[in-house]
C-alpha cells in the first residue's frame, strides 16, 4: 500500500468534488459571474502565473491578496473567501502531482508531518487570543533568517546539495515532529509557514522535492476543510475563482512537472529566494 499516493488521491478527489460544487454554483449564478469586478482574461493570466510559482512554495495567498487589492476584485469582507475558494482546486492538483512522484516523502514522515501540524494548530487556535502575534512574526522572521544562513552553509559544504532523503527516522524524525507542532501553532497567528517548513525539512536532510511535497500538503489541508461553506456564503469574486480553477489548475500541473525534473541545486536556489521574500514580507508587515 502506497500511503502518499493514497493521500494524493484523496486530495484530488476532494478537489474534483469541490470543482463540481463550485461549477454548479457558477452556472446557477451566471449573472453574478458576469457582473463580478475585473477582466476574466487578465485575471486568468495572473492566476496562471501565481499558481505556477506556487508549486515551488511561493504563497498563493500573498500573491492573490496583492492582485485582489490592485485590481479591486473584492472588499475586505470577501477577501478570505476569495483566497480559500481560489486555492482549493489548483492546490489539490499540486498536492496530487507531488504525492504521485517516485521521490516524494515516505508514508511515516508524511503521516507524522500532518498529525503534528494538526496538533499544533489546535493548540495555537486556543492560545492565539492570549499572545502577541506581531512579536511572534518578528521572532520567526529572525529565526528564518538564521535558518537560511545555516541552509546556505550546508549547501556550500555539500557542493550545492542539501539532502537526498525522502523520509526521516530517529532523532531527525523527532525533531521534525517537534518543529511541526510549533509551525502548526504559529500558523494560527498568521505567520507564513511554508518557507519555515521548507527550511526545516531541507536542514534535516530531505530532498528539495520531498520537502516541497510536505510543504504543499501543509497549504491545502486547512482551505479544503472549509471550502464548501465558502461556496454557500457566496462572498467570493466568481471571475477570480473560475480563473484559478481553470488557468490555475493547468499552471499547477505544469509547474510540478518542471519542479520534479529540475536540477536539485537550481531548485534549492529558488527555494532560498522564496524564503527571502517571505522574510521581507514578515518584516514589512
Amino acid at each position: 500500500m502506497n500511503v502518499p499516493k493514497i493521500v494524493g488521491d484523496i486530495f484530488l478527489l476532494g478537489g474534483l468534488i469541490y470543482a463540481f460544487v463550485l461549477g454548479r454554483e457558477l452556472i446557477k449564478n451566471r449573472e453574478a459571474l458576469r457582473s463580478a469586478p475585473g477582466d476574466l482574461k487578465l485575471i486568468s493570466v495572473l492566476e496562471f502565473f501565481i499558481f505556477f510559482v506556487c508549486t515551488i512554495g511561493v504563497s498563493d495567498f500573498l500573491l492573490n491578496t496583492l492582485m485582489i487589492k490592485k485590481l479591486k476584485l473584492s472588499d475586505d469582507k470577501g477577501l478570505p473567501s476569495c483566497l480559500i475558494a481560489s486555492t482549493i482546486v489548483p492546490g489539490a492538483f499540486i498536492s496530487f502531482s507531488y504525492l504521485q512522484a517516485e521521490n516524494s516523502a515516505d508514508a511515516l514522515t508524511l503521516l507524522l508531518f500532518m498529525l503534528c501540524l494538526a496538533a499544533g494548530a489546535v493548540g495555537g487556535g486556543r492560545a492565539v487570543s492570549r499572545m502577541n502575534g506581531a512579536a511572534i512574526k518578528k521572532i520567526m522572521g529572525y529565526a528564518l533568517l538564521c535558518s537560511m544562513a545555516a541552509l546556505i552553509v550546508k549547501m556550500a559544504v555539500g557542493a550545492g546539495v542539501t539532502g537526498s532523503d525522502v523520509g526521516l527516522r530517529g532523532a531527525k524524525l523527532l525533531a521534525m515532529c517537534a518543529g511541526c507542532v510549533g509551525i502548526g501553532f504559529i500558523n494560527m497567528m498568521g505567520v507564513p509557514c511554508k518557507p519555515i517548513a521548507v527550511t526545516m525539512l531541507l536542514l534535516l536532510g530531505l530532498s528539495p522535492v520531498a520537502a516541497l511535497t510536505l510543504t504543499i500538503v501543509l497549504g491545502i489541508i486547512v482551505p479544503m476543510s472549509g471550502g464548501v461553506s465558502i461556496v454557500r456564503g457566496g462572498l467570493y469574486n466568481r471571475k477570480m475563482v473560475l480563473a484559478a480553477m481553470t488557468a490555475g489548475s493547468a499552471a499547477s500541473v505544469l509547474g510540478v512537472m518542471l519542479a520534479i525534473s529540475m536540477d536539485p541545486l537550481l531548485l534549492n536556489i529558488l527555494l532560498i529566494i522564496v524564503m527571502l521574500v517571505a522574510v521581507i514580507s514578515i518584516f514589512k508587515k
